[in-house]
């Protein structure tokens, strides 16, 4: 799977601008959209097939206003189970409860789980070989 789009989904804006600055940086090719409301990409993701561009990658912040990202997971799992298929899903978070990561291994939309901010090394390793940057077991 080649990373051609990127979906940034964190309700603070300048987390999303970081994120896309280095992914501008090292993929220039790679088209990058932000989100700092789930819901605003739980409805582009609900105009499928329509969908402008469709994620191969999606950063999502668990800790957010009203749709929080395991809602958003759950929503997606719901209503749009085809989204495994179709991109990887990767945690995004600054959070250091092991509940958190123990949520994320078992939760079957998620690819993997990241420490905030984004960080070059992994960035590198998921666009280079996106098939291997993935939970153990999963």
């Amino acid at each position: 799977m080649e990373v051609q789009a990127i979906w940034l989904i964190d309700d603070d804006p300048m987390v999303n601008v970081f994120s896309a600055y280095l992914i501008e940086e090292y993929f220039p090719e790679v088209k990058t959209d932000s989100f700092t409301f789930a819901g605003d990409a739980i409805r582009e993701l609900d105009k499928f097939p329509k969908i402008k561009s469709m994620p191969d990658l999606i950063l999502l912040d668990i800790s957010m206003p009203i749709i929080n990202g395991w809602e958003f997971l759950d929503i997606c799992l719901e209503r749009h189970p085809w989204i495994k298929k179709r991109s990887k899903i990767y945690i995004l978070s600054a959070s250091e409860q092991g509940s958190d990561l123990e949520k994320a291994y078992a939760h079957p939309l998620v690819s993997g789980f990241l420490k905030k901010p984004l960080k070059q090394k992994f960035l590198l390793e998921v666009l280079r070989n996106p098939e291997k940057a993935l939970l153990p077991g999963k």
